[in-house]
């Protein structure tokens, strides 16, 4: 997924840190974070680029593909909260540590994995690193900064964020083209090594808090709701009958996020889900607004760089390149969206940028067996950077402003880990597309276009359950 839009949403949970504890402004802590915090971007990145060679090697079918994708997702999705209270129970630094370790060891895995288990393994451990990375590394950069030097902080992070997702998948694609898709993760290793090296020497220590409690049904129910249902959704679209292990599936899927709701009541503020935070319009209608355009963002980043090499067949470098505009604009453009906020209030900004979401996944009707990347690809990638751009930083400004400031760190986590929820969804209903071939991968992939499409306008209807609220400043001017 491309960071560029990402950051945006995760950046509130370090802006969310009251002060600076016991810390000075440091370049380093910056250096530290951000290159622990890059690998979450760019193993997404890397995957997009190289899931058709990866198919291809290892003679994968559609399910096994699409695993491949949300083995990394569903631990991102159900743990990111539980990843930022373990930091806050045994200390950030540590758990950013352990987080870039274990990711290490699933970067590891993948390289050299013999079978089909393996891999998914190692892509399970990379996103079970990636969900106690992010919290942990923007805890450790808002703690360091003070007030008044925060959001510089998280715009250079943010910046050098969308530059390592833009570069990655260009250096994978030229490794694909000339060698094999293990290098391209064996390249990560290096990056792993440093960013524990950095981050032992420059981050400081910190303590933990023996009070914070670890909402560990919270996470299991979760994990198990989100995967079941995953599973399920997999495997209908890959042609799966109504049989009885599908249908057991969903119904364990369905009664974990059921047991998730019951817990998370019962726990009341001590929750990993507060239910207190979804008595607000404004809340529920931005998260739901969040999975509805955050599906066919991934869809789009998923199915255009594979349509591309194994529909189109262009190299695979031009597929790792070919979403390069898209995190220079929305890296550019997303601030001035913060005008609009000013200028509009909450929802036109919202309802703009999802309608023009929606008509970059028209415009991707164009591409087919013949596409070029200038006249079939690029118009649908720009519109769907401008969308994003629109979108997404007024969307984080709506989350850090919706709630008290003791509960922007909660909203802005659950949020994020929504966007990651609606993701894993998506995948799992691509199967109908990655199992086809020839002239039938673009049936299905305009398909995918359209139900994308008609997701993007239901969001755009979300916007209306949004409390019209004040015009509002945003975020990163603070």
């Amino acid at each position: 997924m491309s960071s560029a839009s990402l950051t945006l949403t995760d950046r509130g949970l370090a802006l969310s840190e009251p002060k600076a504890v016991g810390a000075q402004g440091s370049t380093k802590v910056l250096a530290a974070s951000s290159l622990g915090s890059c690998l979450v971007f760019v193993s997404g990145a890397v995957v997009t680029v190289a899931l058709a060679a990866i198919g291809r090697d290892m003679r994968l079918s559609p399910l096994d593909l699409q695993w491949v994708m949300n083995a990394e997702l569903l631990p991102l999705a159900a743990l990111t909260l539980v990843g930022g209270a373990l930091g806050d129970r045994f200390g950030q630094k540590r758990i950013f540590l352990a987080g870039i370790a274990l990711y290490g060891l699933g970067a590891a895995a993948i390289a050299f994995a013999p079978s089909f288990a393996l891999l998914i393994g190692g892509r399970f451990l990379q996103g079970l690193g990636e969900a106690v990375i992010l919290p942990n590394g923007l805890s450790v950069l808002g703690r360091a900064f003070p007030a008044d030097k925060k959001a510089r902080a998280i715009g250079i992070w943010s910046a050098a964020a969308a530059v390592a997702s833009g570069v990655a998948p260009a250096i994978a694609g030229a490794i694909i083209d000339h060698g094999s898709w293990r290098t391209a993760f064996l390249m990560l290793l290096p990056i792993v090594a440093s960013a524990l090296a950095f981050g032992t020497a420059w981050i400081p220590k910190d303590s933990s808090t023996s009070y914070v409690r670890i909402d560990v049904y919270g996470a299991v129910l979760s994990t198990v709701g989100l995967g079941s249902l995953g599973a399920g959704l997999t495997s209908l679209t890959n042609g799966a009958g109504p049989t009885l292990w599908l249908l057991i599936t969903l119904i364990v899927g369905l009664g974990g996020l059921a047991g998730l709701i019951v817990t998370q009541r019962r726990l009341g503020e001590n929750a990993m889900l507060p239910p207190s935070l979804f008595a607000s319009r404004s809340i529920v209608g931005a998260n739901l607004f969040t999975a509805l355009l955050y599906g066919p963002f991934t869809v789009m980043l998923t199915l255009i760089p594979f349509v591309m090499i194994r529909g189109a067949h262009l190299p695979t470098l031009v597929a790792g390149l070919a979403f390069l505009p898209l995190q220079v604009l929305i890296t550019v453009v997303s601030p001035l969206a913060g005008m609009l906020c000013r200028v509009s209030g909450r929802r036109l900004p919202l309802f703009a940028g999802s309608a023009v979401v929606a008509l970059g996944c028209v415009m991707a009707l164009r591409i087919g067996p013949n596409a070029t990347y200038w006249a079939d690809i690029f118009p649908s990638i720009l519109l769907l950077a401008l969308g994003m751009s629109l979108a997404i930083a007024p969307l984080t400004t709506l989350v850090l402003t919706s709630v008290e400031s003791d509960r922007v760190g909660t909203v802005s986590g659950v949020n994020s880990a929504v966007s990651r929820a609606g993701s894993l969804f998506a995948i799992a209903l691509l199967g109908g597309v990655l199992q086809q071939g020839g002239p039938q991968l673009f049936w299905g992939f305009h398909m995918a276009m359209v139900v994308a499409a008609v997701a993007c306008v239901l969001a755009t209807l979300t916007v209306f359950i949004i409390e019209p609220g004040p015009h509002v400043d945003f975020i990163p001017r603070d």
